[in-house]
Parts: C-alpha cells; structure tokens; sequence
C-alpha cells in the first residue's frame, strides 16, 4: 500500500509546485529593486522631456536615476530580491539612458552627430555581445571575463567609479550647452591649442572626467572583441558538430 507520509509530502511538492508556478510574475514585478527600475525609467523619461527646454530638470531627473542605480543592487542583495529580470531591466535601463543622452547631445553638438552615434554603437555591441557571449558559456554572472582589464573593470569599487564618471563626462557635456560656467584660466596644449585657450568650469569638469571615460570606452573595445572570439569559436564547435 501507499505510504501516506510519501504521499503527503508529494502532496505539498505539487502545491509548492502550483504555488511557485503561479506567482512568481507578481512577485518578481513587485521587488523593491524592480520598483527602483521602474522609478529610474520614469525618470529618464522625464529627463528626456526637458532635455532641450529645463537643463536643470533634466539633470537632476537624470542624475538621481545614476544615483537609483546604485541603491537597487543594494536592495536586491539586502532583501535577497535578485532576478534575471531584474538584472536585464537595470542593464537595458543603463544602456537606453546613455544613449538616449548621446542622441540629445548630437542635437546639441550636431558637428559630432557620428562621434556620439559611434558611442552609442560600441555600447550596444559590446554589452549585448558579452552578455550573449556569458549566456553561451553557461557563465553565471556577464561580469566576469578572462581578460584582466575587464575584470578590473567588473571590480564592484572599480565598476562604480568608472560608471559613474563616465556618466558625469557626458552629463557636464550637456551642463557646457547650457551653462559652462564662469572663466577658470587659460589652457595651452602644444600642437592642439599652441596659442591657448579660455576654459570654463564645465570643460575643466570634462577633462577630468575624461580619463575615466577612455577607460570605459577601452573596456567597451576589448569586451566587444572576446565576445567576438566567444560567439565565432561556438559558430566554429557548432559545424564541426554537424
């Protein structure tokens, strides 16, 4: 005869079964970090809506989304709310929101229209080939790498910085449309500018920001290319398979 025990606990591994099978879509939706997603998209959308009309809004809409960035990594870890959608919603959050920040400072400097579409390319290439990449070896987070760079770059300290001055590169691009700020001094660069050249509080900001951005470019660059090599090499295994 049937052990009663057994099919009691067969019993509740349907129901536990049943229950995780239908209800995991709410509650996903509902974890505080994907409410701090969905905040952060609302406000790059508000951003975007001001962009040309209200710098000031759009700046600081755009910068507490940067800030929100932060806080719901924090969350999921604190309240153990991480998700796979999650984490493609703050990625896809993060990329949408610098373009979309290119696309506005292309109108803004139309002479570098193809040096911010370029941007915007590289990190579509290279976010969305590294991710692929890392699903096709099973990897079980995309920041990992086995080049030494990337993995720096990954560092959580590192990652956040970088990040973060990436962002405030482009942020104090948009601050010199609107207001660069009083005059600091005279800049002379031999070769580039041998007679010199006023430089204001916005562009002194993007300089030293600048370091930080062709790092992060850089790392854009060499994730792209080991993606790359990831995907054809599995290309390769998958013909030979055949």
């Amino acid at each position: 005869p049937p052990d009663p025990s057994v099919e009691k606990h067969s019993d509740q591994g349907t129901l536990q079964s049943t229950q995780v099978a239908s209800t995991p879509l709410t509650l996903i939706v509902l974890y505080v970090p994907n409410l701090i997603g969905y905040v952060r998209v609302a406000l790059n959308f508000v951003a975007l809506h001001y962009a040309l009309s209200d710098f000031r809004a759009c700046l600081g809409c755009y910068a507490l989304s940067a800030l929100l960035d932060a806080l719901d990594g924090y969350a999921a870890r604190a309240l153990d709310q991480s998700s796979t959608f999650g984490g493609v919603l703050d990625m896809v959050t993060d990329r949408t929101a610098t373009a979309s920040l290119c696309v506005v400072l292309a109108h803004l400097y139309p002479r570098y229209l193809p040096h911010f579409c370029a941007l915007i390319m590289l990190d579509i290439f290279s976010h969305w080939a590294h991710v692929y990449a890392s699903a096709l070896n099973m990897a079980s987070t995309h920041k990992s790498s086995t080049n030494w760079i990337v993995r720096l770059y990954y560092h959580k300290p590192i990652l956040f910085s970088v990040c973060a001055g990436n962002e405030l590169f482009y942020m104090f691009i948009y601050l010199h449309a609107f207001a660069p700020g009083p005059v600091l001094g005279t800049l002379a660069v031999p070769l580039i500018l041998p007679h010199g050249a006023e430089i204001r509080v916005a562009q002194l900001a993007i300089l030293l920001c600048a370091p930080v951005f062709v790092f992060k470019q850089l790392t854009n660059v060499i994730q792209m290319f080991i993606a790359f090599d990831v995907l054809i090499t599995h290309d390769q295994r998958a013909r030979k398979e055949r």
